[in-house]
């Protein structure tokens, strides 16, 4: 059971006006500024009548208008009728009664308005423009409802405004107002006058060149599917759909154009398109955030995975629905129910169902019948207890359903299922005569059912034949066209190409030649300069070999004189007795130790302007330890990423660490006292890099301050972060001293 959306164009339609000249229509605040200063100072016209009229529509208009609206726009009426009677305007006054017929419909009570409607219509028919009579007309038609005894008024005035439309020339109007007949003829069922009304609208809009055609195909689609002209109607359906998509639609037509396509897939069987055009149509539903829209399709989608055999899809797709936010109205609750007792059914889960049979049932005995539905929910029933055995209990169902099939007698899919129902009844209650009668009936509409579902299927596949064929055809004249085209061309073509082709091989010729000379020229040149640059290149690769093993040879040097200025000191500290002057040089060896371990490593790498850190701090933190033998008593452990610096920063960063790493092996573990020092240097953000010397020791005493130190190593520190152009932070706590310098990394590229 598919639910159909019913795309609602009644407010557009109904205020074609909107198509009349500016002059009665235009919004402007300023309007209401000047039709208030003219009444204030007694000075009112017919032009004043205008403006207020262009002020109380610009209020109609609004997107969202509110009680405040419809109010403002019922006074200027008021106004514009007691100005008009004072200076005695019967077209002011007709205008008045129009304005006010609009406020009606505007604020949903269009009735109300019929008698200033009617009114207007006979003033402005006397002394309004031909427009204004057109629109007076259309407001009166627009004052009748829909209903069976309100329609044939309703569409006649409509017609009287497109004779009007059409005798004043204006064939789009009088095109969109047959648009909307056609639409009101198909709410009462003359689906022929319908489509005799619509044809005429795509006629007209056709020869003004009108192209946003998509809404009247769709229209067209549904009469035709209304008259049973399936053919037809999935022809302009699909219609709907090429122009829609080529003219990039967005509004909620989309969405009903979509799904109109589906269901005419879905009659004939067709699941998987029928599938996919839903599919389309709920993903434009919500964009828009239509949910009742949403909630209409996803029960068509329901429907269809539940035809195909997909029971656990379309049970998925129900539970989805009752997850919407907004309230569910009576038949799509009954639609619901109904789907999850067939796909329960259908899944042999009876235990499952029948809550569902209980539901319906419930609806079925308690509330107000809603005919179509009442049939199709005793079906349901019937097939319930049959499936589950009681068909004793099903025989009241079936017997009010035969009852009301004459009066509903619903498709013949509908009538098929109930001949089947009312056989296996008859079957399991042992009627055998009531068994093969209702057989007989069940297999002539079940035929019947097939012819036509293949009878539709053909059509299909004869309407994409005749697609394909039309779009070859198509192409087929445009390539004759081009060929034809390019025939004529061809004389004169051939006569330009071959005095073209000699003017154009004189001065390739010419061109060729002084080319030729040119690159001659050039070739010398180009040879002598390259005989240049080699040689050039020769000398610059000697002098750079020559300056790199300079370098090296400056390293080598140097490390060798530190060596052999630690030799010095060594042997010099043999011949003395002084505790503090051995001290003090073994601390200076440890200082050229650390320089020369820089010297020495830049003359045996490639890269003699850049110290790999990672490698420089192990290896001075190994000679450290065993210059000092820690034993096991101190644990170093440190954490380095590779980072390359120059000489400038090296020497400088390895000084401060032999400083900390010296004072931490001295002071920090008095006695037997074992701990860690752990040196940390990393990069801090993109261009800043962090050394941490911290130790788990005794810390420095209480009392003293680091800035007034008047030690040679803290002093050395500072100095040497100054160096580094960085900030030098010692902290001492009882779990230990932290010492950190932070300084920007300097480009090798820089330092060279």
């Amino acid at each position: 059971m598919l639910s159909f959306i019913i795309n609602s164009r009644r407010k557009v339609l109904l205020l074609l006006y909107l198509l009349i000249p500016a002059s009665i229509l235009a919004q402007s605040d300023t309007d209401t500024g000047k039709a208030r200063e003219l009444l204030r100072h007694g000075k009112a016209d017919t032009a004043t009548i205008a403006r207020m009229l262009r002020v109380g529509e610009a209020f109609l208009d609004k997107p969202e208008s509110w009680e405040e609206d419809m109010n403002m726009a019922f006074r200027m009426a008021d106004q514009m009728e007691a100005l008009s009677r004072q200076i005695n305007y019967p077209r002011g006054l007709g205008l008045s009664k129009l304005l006010r017929t609009k406020a009606f419909r505007e604020s949903g009570h269009a009735g109300q308005g019929r008698g200033s409607s009617e009114e207007a219509l006979q003033l402005l028919t006397q002394y309004g423009t031909i427009n204004e009579k057109a629109q007076a007309i259309i407001e009166l038609g627009g004052t009748y409802s829909n209903e069976p005894q309100d329609l044939p008024r309703k569409i006649a005035l409509y017609q009287q405004g497109t004779d009007i439309y059409l005798k004043n020339g204006q064939k789009q109007s009088a095109a969109q107002l047959k648009e909307f007949i056609g639409d009101l003829m198909q709410v009462n069922k003359d689906y022929d006058g319908a489509l005799r009304v619509l044809l005429e609208a795509l006629a007209i809009y056709k020869e003004t060149g009108y192209q946003r055609l998509q809404g009247l195909y769709s229209v067209i689609g549904g009469a035709y599917h209304g008259a049973n002209n399936f053919v037809q109607s999935l022809r302009y359906n699909l219609l709907a759909v090429e122009t829609a998509e080529q003219l990039r639609e967005q509004g909620p037509l989309m969405t009903t154009i979509y799904n109109r396509v589906g269901l005419n897939y879905f009659s004939v069987q067709y699941y998987d398109q029928a599938l996919d055009y839903f599919d389309k149509a709920l993903a434009h539903a919500r964009t828009l955030r239509d949910t009742s829209t949403i909630k209409a399709l996803l029960l068509n989608i329901s429907d269809a995975l539940r035809n195909q055999g997909a029971y656990t899809s379309s049970l998925d797709t129900l539970h989805v629905v009752e997850k919407l936010p907004t309230a569910l109205e009576k038949h799509e609750i009954i639609q619901i129910e109904i789907g999850y007792l067939r796909d329960y059914i259908a899944l042999h889960a009876l235990s499952k169902a029948a809550p569902h049979y209980e539901k319906l049932k419930k609806i079925l005995e308690n509330e107000e019948e809603i005919p179509v539905f009442t049939q199709v929910v005793r079906l349901a029933l019937i097939f319930y207890l049959q499936q589950t055995g009681r068909f004793n209990d099903a025989a009241p169902y079936l017997n009010a359903y035969q009852q009301h099939a004459r009066e509903f007698p619903g498709g013949l899919v509908r009538q098929a299922e109930a001949a089947l129902l009312a056989f296996r009844s008859d079957s399991a209650l042992g009627n055998l005569p009531g068994a093969i009668t209702h057989f007989q009936h069940y297999k002539q509409l079940s035929d019947s059912v097939t012819s036509t579902t293949q009878s539709k299927q053909l059509d299909v596949l004869r309407l994409q034949f005749e697609t394909e064929r039309k779009d070859k055809d198509i192409e087929l004249l445009t390539q004759k066209s081009k060929l034809q085209e390019i025939s004529l061309q061809k004389g004169r073509v051939f006569r330009n190409v071959i005095t073209g082709s000699i003017c154009a091989l004189l001065l390739i010729l010419a061109l060729l030649y002084n080319r030729y000379r040119l690159k001659k020229k050039n070739a010398v040149r180009l040879e002598k300069q390259q005989e240049a640059i080699h040689a050039q290149n020769e000398l610059l690769k000697k002098l750079v070999d020559e300056k790199e093993w300079l370098l090296k040879e400056i390293h080598h040097r140097v490390k060798n004189n530190l060596q052999i200025i630690i030799s010095l000191l060594n042997t010099q500290s043999r011949y003395l007795d002084n505790a503090d002057a051995i001290a003090a040089i073994k601390n200076s060896q440890h200082r050229m130790y650390a320089m020369s371990l820089i010297h020495q490593r830049l003359y045996h790498t490639d890269n003699l302007g850049a110290i790999d850190m990672h490698w420089y701090i192990r290896e001075l933190t190994g000679f450290m330890e065993e210059s000092f033998d820690t034993g096991a008593k101190i644990t170093f452990c440190i954490d380095s990423e590779v980072i390359l610096l120059d000489v400038v920063q090296a020497v400088p960063l390895g000084l401060v660490l032999n400083e900390a790493v010296s004072n931490a092996i001295k002071y920090a573990f008095p006695g037997d006292r074992h701990g860690t020092v752990a040196i940390t240097l990393k990069k801090d953000g993109a261009q800043y890099c962090r050394l941490a010397i911290t130790d788990d020791g005794a810390g420095l005493r209480h009392d003293f301050v680091p800035e007034e130190s008047p030690s040679l190593g803290m002093s050395l520190m500072k100095g040497l972060a100054e160096q580094l152009e960085g900030s030098f932070q010692i902290k001492s706590s009882e779990e230990g001293v932290s010492i950190q310098v932070l300084f920007l990394i300097r480009s090798i590229n820089q330092a060279n």
